[in-house]
């Protein structure tokens, strides 16, 4: 029940990269917002306006796929519920740490997938998979530390959360692609993410909306790009390629925040940060070549 059934593989992954790249911005973005506005009510007013846009596009899409799979509905309320967690945590954390940091943290995800899908299928990983996941983390490290990082602080802590919650999110979000319809799923999810950030808002904050031209601007960029594109359609994309090759190319999540952080916002990642790029690029690279031509398990 895939909505984009032709696309090949070669289109997915370059549309997953696309989707990524996408969502990487919105750290930056994200991060300028909360200047004026409460996590929750940034979160809630981003993803509902998110859902109307392409509700409002596919609408007879949906309306014909849930009333032949009735199921999409909760396992969108699952996945939602687990984005939320992980969103409301990246938000809450960005108020205490910089965008480069919680990037880095939060993709720590790209590493633990495989873990996870090692636990699921009760099968060890292979060496090759260990060995790059021990770079890999050794260049987040690296990352946090060049990033100005003094400690384990709340916002790193909120960062971890939100890396755990991620890398389920992945994994579900790649069993049930094949499953149920792709653009039905990945739009409900984010109609769920909405409609719990705005109840939590109005509970644990006073919920407001951009005071100014330029944060509606912003505002736009991340319904637009980072929500419509990066979350309603990765879906879509993971219904053609594996979990373990998605949860690699989550690589570039951090490094565009890095690179953006670094353009807008004066964020440095000093020696330690750019050695810590690289090993995170060679431990992309070491998974992406394990997961291509075979050997992920032992």
């Amino acid at each position: 029940m895939n909505s984009l059934g032709n696309l090949s593989v070669h289109g997915a992954t370059m549309m997953m990269a696309a989707l990524v790249i996408a969502r990487g911005s919105s750290f930056m973005f994200s991060k300028l917002l909360l200047n004026d506005m409460g996590p929750l009510s940034l979160l809630g007013i981003r993803f509902l306006l998110a859902f109307i846009i392409i509700f409002a596009i596919f609408f007879r899409h949906i309306k014909k796929a849930i009333a032949k799979d009735p199921g999409v509905i909760r396992v969108s309320i699952i996945l939602g519920g687990i984005n939320f967690l992980c969103m409301a945590s990246e938000l809450i954390g960005l108020q205490y740490t910089t965008s480069s940091i919680c990037a880095f943290i939060e993709n720590s995800a790209i590493v633990i997938v495989p873990v996870m899908e090692a636990v699921l299928l009760r099968r060890f990983p292979s060496w090759k998979v260990v060995g790059c996941s021990v770079i890999t983390m050794s260049g987040i490290g690296l990352i946090t530390v060049g990033s100005g990082f003094n400690g384990l602080g709340i916002g790193e802590l909120l960062c971890m959360i939100a890396a755990l919650t991620f890398a389920m999110a992945i994994i579900i979000n790649g069993r049930s692609s094949r499953v149920h319809d792709a653009i039905t799923f990945g739009l409900l999810n984010v109609g769920v993410m909405g409609a719990m950030a705005i109840v939590a808002a109005f509970i644990f904050e006073e919920p407001s909306l951009p005071a100014t031209t330029e944060q509606w601007m912003m505002l736009m960029l991340l319904v637009l790009v980072c929500t419509c594109l990066g979350f309603v359609f990765q879906p879509v994309a993971q219904s053609r390629i594996s979990i373990q090759l998605a949860g690699v190319m989550f690589g570039l999540n951090p490094l565009t925040a890095a690179v953006l952080g670094w353009i807008f916002m004066g964020e440095v990642l000093g020696t330690a940060g750019i050695i810590g790029g690289i090993l995170i690029v060679a431990g992309i690279v070491g998974l992406n070549t394990t997961f291509q031509f075979g050997g992920a398990f032992n």
